[in-house]
């Protein structure tokens, strides 16, 4: 894979960047995104950029194998943010004044594509179906201005500019556009009439915010209505709102390049119209090109996914320390005099992250009811959450596990938990399963444990831990040896209450800067101790957080969101909460 130098991006910038601007509109014959052509100006114009594209790139990069260490499935309600966005209509006829319903049809595109909701996703090849993701990102025109005051979102304006070019002008009401509203807290989008052939273009994060934001034609923009084909399905801004999310193009704007996304296989330029399937470049296997995928050139009824990998770089903007973290605390999507609408209970926890470094040890076989598995070095961590088995409480169950040793054999250690409560945590009472001696045999070892009576009902987590070191435990990473997660399915125990109305602990301020009070439910025992886990977005739980008569102590903690499991006990509660 080539790594992508910012500097001499800088080159492009004599290609053409302001391209003339056309008298008449008129539909591109293919697509054209002026993206890289602007961030060449822009590195150009201020080459401190480059060092800041680098830092998000490679927070972006951490964010991925965090988050591939200990993986979490999303589920088709999960919004990790939701951002307001105001579109500046700029026209000089009255075909360029797109009508409030077109623009909310784009708005309604960008939520079905960013959340793999797009009623044309089944056109995707059976080839890319395991590959679809879902950014959990969620737009809403803004109902706040800068100012407090309500606003519909949609700012209409009459401009003598006969058209725009990617020279960022319409952007200033200096020079016939429309000026930005912060970008910390809104996504601007700009229609126009753009000139040059060109459809659209963004900003990558890290720019100045004054021309932070989208630009797209206006016969581009939405779905049906005033946009004409092939771009009439909204499918520019998509687009191109996945270049402001740190989105490359697919072939890396290079021959055979790298757009930073692990899981896109490389092609060797870009697609146009509607490619057979399938399409091979590169060397690039029996599938080719990922061409329906919304970071190619292809026409819009011919764009139907993101990847994953594509989600989880997105997903990093919005994590702790991430470029565009300032969103999640935005109150422009809310109406003035309301409040934020408490976030929805997660539906699982989110567990810890447990992890050998070194590859001489590992463990190569695991059995408990139905789950039976022999492998070999899974680089000291492998998910089996999709691998389950059935223990009822109250029962006796018997787990078998073996190590296996790249070089000659050492002594190590198994340990087995279960959170048998669902609080996202091994730490309770009853939750190590088995603390196996030290042992250099290669030979199967198996251990008994008890079902508590007391076990939650539902789908948990178990955890097989294998190390050099009998001071391991359930979370971080450690010298030497393999963790394994599996799920257990509880049956016959009471259901795991996640927070319902009359148990709920209640967390507030939120978003939060420095303290965030706790509080009891009424029927909460106040005498119970509080046992309180904050974890980051990519599952890393947070430690050394003071909690002082049901306050936890916050400050210390980077801008961005986290997850809060409270428990007393016997009753859990998981939550949300934004640190400004």
């Amino acid at each position: 894979m080539k790594k992508l130098v910012y500097s001499l991006l800088s080159g492009l910038a004599v290609l053409g960047l302001a391209r003339p601007a056309a008298q008449a509109q008129q539909m591109p014959a293919q697509r054209q995104c002026a993206t890289m052509e602007v961030l060449a100006a822009q590195l150009a114009a201020d080459p401190s950029y480059g060092a800041r594209l680098q830092a998000i790139d490679q927070q972006a990069s951490v964010y991925a194998k965090q988050k591939a260490a200990n993986p979490t499935q999303r589920t088709s309600s999960d919004i990790i943010v939701t951002i307001p966005v105001v579109v500046h209509v700029l026209y000089n006829t009255t075909a360029q004044n797109i009508s409030d319903a077109q623009v909310q049809s784009q708005i309604d595109v960008l939520n079905a594509d960013f959340h793999r909701k797009n009623a044309d996703l089944s056109k995707v090849p059976a080839a890319f179906t395991s590959l679809i993701g879902d950014a959990g990102v969620q737009f809403v025109l803004a109902k706040r201005d800068p100012n407090g005051n309500a606003t519909t979102g949609i700012v209409h304006k009459s401009t003598t500019a006969t058209s725009f070019d990617s020279s960022d002008k319409m952007k200033f009401s200096s020079s016939g556009g429309d000026d930005a509203w912060p970008a910390a807290s809104y996504l601007n989008l700009w229609s126009c009439n753009l000139g040059g052939g060109l459809l659209g273009y963004a900003q990558f994060p890290g720019g100045a915010a004054a021309t932070d934001g989208v630009a797209i034609l206006y016969s581009a923009f939405g779905n049906g209505g005033s946009a004409v084909a092939p771009y009439n399905l909204g499918r520019t801004a998509t687009h191109e709102v996945g270049h402001w999310l740190n989105l490359r193009h697919i072939w890396g704007d290079a021959r055979c390049g790298n757009d930073q996304v692990g899981d896109t296989p490389t092609q060797q330029t870009s697609n146009y119209g509607c490619p057979t399937f399938p399409h091979v470049t590169c060397s690039n296997g029996a599938s080719g090109d990922m061409f329906m995928n919304y970071m190619d050139y292809t026409d819009d009824g011919c764009m139907q996914m993101f990847s994953s990998g594509q989600g989880d770089r997105m997903d990093a903007l919005f994590a702790t320390g991430g470029s565009r973290a300032s969103l999640l605390s935005s109150q422009g999507g809310l109406a003035p005099g309301t409040s934020p609408t408490p976030t929805p209970t997660p539906t699982t926890p989110t567990y810890c992250a447990s992890q050998g470094t070194a590859a001489s040890q590992y463990i190569d076989y695991v059995k408990l009811g139905s789950i039976s598995r022999t492998s070999g070095n899974d680089g000291g961590y492998y998910n089996g959450t999709a691998l389950s088995t059935s223990v009822a409480t109250g029962s006796s169950q018997t787990i078998s596990f073996s190590a296996g040793f790249a070089n000659k054999a050492s002594t190590v250690y198994f340990d087995v938990y279960a959170d048998w409560n669902q609080d996202g945590s091994f730490d309770d009472a009853g939750e190590t399963l088995v603390a196996a001696a030290g042992s250099s045999s290669k030979t199967t070892r198996s251990a008994t444990f008890a079902v508590p009576a007391t076990a939650m009902a539902g789908t948990t987590r178990l955890r097989v831990v294998m190390s050099t070191s009998s001071a391991t435990t359930s979370c971080g990473t450690y010298s030497a040896g393999e963790t394994e997660d599996y799920t257990l399915t509880v049956t016959g125990g009471a259901t795991a209450r996640l927070g319902t109305p009359s148990d709920h602990y209640t967390i507030y301020p939120n978003p939060a800067t420095d303290m965030l009070t706790i509080e009891r439910p009424a029927s909460a025992d106040a005498s119970l101790p509080l046992r309180v886990h904050v974890y980051d977005l990519r599952g890393a739980e947070v430690a050394d957080l003071p909690l002082t008569n049901d306050q936890l102590r916050v400050s210390t903690l980077r801008q961005g969101v986290y997850l809060l499991t409270v428990s007393d006990g016997t009753t859990t509660s998981h939550q949300r909460f934004v640190k400004q």
